[in-house]
């Protein structure tokens, strides 16, 4: 995919275009199939990564903590 083209999907998404730039661009993927799949691509997986939690299991944490504490490194 043309650098361009995804620099122009991430902005729409990210809502950084004016409205005539989005309208332009709107355009664009109503006339390019495939532009169009991967902009649906791209939007379906920003729309995913809203919802994963990123809170880590206790154990990872006590483990970090212990190896953390092995090296000196104050966890305060």
């Amino acid at each position: 995919m043309n650098s361009l083209i995804t620099e122009s999907m991430l902005r729409y998404l990210y809502n950084e275009m004016s409205t005539e730039e989005s309208k332009h661009f709107l355009f664009f993927l109503e006339n390019n199939p495939s532009s169009m799949q991967q902009f649906v691509s791209m939007k379906e997986g920003m729309e995913s990564l809203s919802s994963i939690s990123y809170k880590p299991q206790r154990k990872s944490v006590e483990k970090i903590v212990t190896y953390a504490s092995i090296d000196g490194i104050s966890m305060q």
